[in-house]
């Protein structure tokens, strides 16, 4: 069995002369052709076909809750057996339900008894059963707190936090021949808003990355052999500290998970395969951005593998012959089946920040609670995660500033980067390409409606009301040197919801600029690969899509370049990629753009 281990508002006024101005913002077609590329005219008619690749993130949906779905059976399972009190099972048990409540989107508050308490009061009023000389153990009840919403630095005047803080030794959480303390204490910190690039945290992400064993997995200790459930709580950790999906370290890590993926779907550690491990397998997968759907061994896939440990009554088994701790396995596959990692109160979030000329920041962040300092010096906790917490998780991974002013309609965002808010133009955000009308303090993710949850994506601007957000497709993002692409632009049109062709944006690939005709469509021959975005005044600036040069190209891929041709062009291209300037951004996926 498992080892219990901002408000961007600009002016009132503004806001009013928005909805007043609205009808006429979006940009009326042209009916002149303008585009001529080397030597070729792209005419209005007759464009090649794009796929529309809409997201470049692919983050799995929460199963559908209803009255016979697999998880709506699991929580009824969990109700059924709460007690008057509020426990569930145990103490400790409880702390985990806790967690799969708030992964279902429930409010742990509301979970109680007619005339009982609920699991949080049994929990605040039992805290007692806290072992505060160990990691895991204050970890895990922190985890509970931030998952209810509570702030665990004042628990009836306990700062758990600190308690948290305060078990930190030279370079490393607990004890030094541990690695499960730093795991789970590095969640419950970025839970509770720590800083992620806090003494703490960094050198607890440190030794954990340096403990990594050959085979890319970990174990609950230094030097011991790799278990599934161990490495999947290190990949949780350090996603939520900020580590990106892409790395060495996490690469490694989830091909030890691939390999230990057994017949039938499921995961074993010590040996036996048990939803448990499935759950924490799924919750590691989820964090990096995978669907555990596609996780398959023999055709079945995790997830079928841990539904086959569901029982009639909605409760988990820990394997087919052993039901061990139900309450507890269940905790554990509702927080997998709503596709959610530890810490429970946290997502990933697709954030990107576009400054007056240049992209800020572009990558997911985990965001949880935050803790906020605004220009004064006064901190405010959010214990929900928000638009805010995202830009201050990325402001602080990223390495870039950004200041907070608290005001009578609350947090107003007025500089990210150095670049401060002046007359009309300010920071302005947008959720999946919709403009919410709430500050970035008060929009919470997968709460927050309008857009319709799931929320997937984050767009950060520097601009005016009026300005919408552009998108761009290609037909394809592998080609040959010589070979041509086909770009499409199109912006957002607020009042219909609809992605409509932009004609006269301007095209950026590898420092040249194109332009697209009537209908949004441009023709680029492709000499090099660094990616391809667009951008256009009065509109918010796309996000890039990498295209990749394939350097060994079929014979007749290419009839207009002989063999000599194409080498002498891909010289070329390697003289000007390795001589121009670049600027690297922390991309999703790891992506280059050029210094503009």
């Amino acid at each position: 069995m498992k080892k219990p281990r901002a408000i961007h508002y600009l002016t009132v006024l503004g806001f009013l002369a928005f909805l007043l101005l609205f009808p006429i913002f979006f940009v009326q077609e042209t009916s002149e052709a303008t585009q001529t590329l080397e030597g070729k005219t792209v005419s209005e008619s007759g464009n090649p076909e794009v796929d529309h690749v809409e997201d470049n993130i692919s983050i799995p949906e929460a199963t559908t809750l209803g009255s016979e779905t697999p998880l709506s059976k699991a929580l009824n399972y969990l109700r059924s057996i709460q007690g008057s009190d509020g426990k569930i099972s145990d103490f400790a048990t409880s702390c985990w339900a806790v967690m799969a409540i708030a992964a279902a989107g429930e409010d742990p508050h509301n979970w109680k008894k007619p005339s009982g308490k609920s699991i949080v009061e049994y929990l605040i009023e039992n805290r007692g059963q806290v072992d505060l000389d160990v990691p895991t153990d204050v970890a895990r009840f922190v985890l509970a707190m931030t998952a209810a919403g509570e702030d665990p630095r004042s628990i009836n005047g306990t700062n758990y936090v600190e308690i948290l803080n305060g078990f930190f030794n030279k370079s490393q959480i607990g004890s030094p021949s541990q690695l499960n303390d730093d795991f789970w204490v590095v969640m419950a910190l970025v839970s509770a808003g720590e800083n992620a690039n806090s003494t703490i945290i960094r050198s607890s992400v440190n030794f954990i990355k340096a403990h990594q064993n050959a085979d890319g997995g970990w174990s609950w200790a230094v030097g011991v052999a790799s278990d599934v459930d161990d490495t999947a709580a290190a990949i949780m950790a350090l996603i939520s500290a900020g580590e990106d999906n892409s790395t060495g370290t996490i690469t490694r890590a989830l091909q030890y998970l691939k390999s230990q993926q057994q017949p039938g779907g499921g995961f074993s550690s010590w040996g036996t395969v048990n939803s448990a491990s499935d759950s924490w397998a799924i919750g590691a997968i989820c964090s990096v951005g995978q669907n555990p759907a596609d996780w398959k061994k023999d055709g079945a896939s995790v997830i079928d593998h841990l539904l086959s440990l569901q029982n009639a009554d909605g409760s988990f088994n820990w394997t087919k012959t052993a039901p061990s701790n139900k309450a507890l396995m269940t905790s554990y596959a509702i927080v997998a089946l709503c596709m959610r990692q530890y810490p429970t109160n946290g997502l990933p979030i697709y954030t990107r920040i576009e400054g007056k000329q240049t992209t800020i920041w572009r990558r997911r962040v985990f965001v949880a609670a935050s803790m906020v300092v605004d220009d004064s010096g006064q901190s405010h906790y959010l214990p929900k995660p928000t638009v805010l917490g995202a830009l201050d998780k990325a402001a602080e991974i990223g390495g870039f500033t950004y200041k907070v002013r608290q005001t009578g309609f609350g947090l107003y965002v007025y500089s990210i980067a150095g670049e401060e808010a002046a007359g009309l133009y300010g920071w302005m955000y947008r959720v999946d390409y919709y403009m919410p009308y709430v500050g970035m303090a008060d929009f919470e993710w997968d709460i927050t409606s309008p857009p319709t949850p799931p929320h997937r994506e984050l767009l950060i601007y520097y601009g005016t009301w009026t300005d919408l957000p552009l998108k761009i497709w290609v037909n394809k993002t592998e080609v040959h040197v010589g070979e041509n692409i086909t770009v499409l632009v199109k912006y957002y049109d607020d009042a219909s919801g609809i992605w409509n062709p932009l004609e006269g944006a301007t095209v950026h690939f590898l420092g040249r600029r194109y332009t697209t005709n009537a209908t949004g469509y441009v023709i680029i021959t492709v000499r090099y690969d660094p990616p391809v975005w667009a951008e256009k005044t009065g509109y918010i600036r796309s996000d890039v899509i990498e295209v990749k040069i394939l350097t060994n190209p079929t014979s007749g891929s290419i009839s207009s370049n002989t063999t000599s041709e194409r080498q002498s062009t891909e010289d070329e291209a390697n003289t000007l990629l390795f001589s121009r300037p670049w600027r690297r951004f922390p991309l999703e996926p790891e992506l280059y753009e050029i210094i503009r």
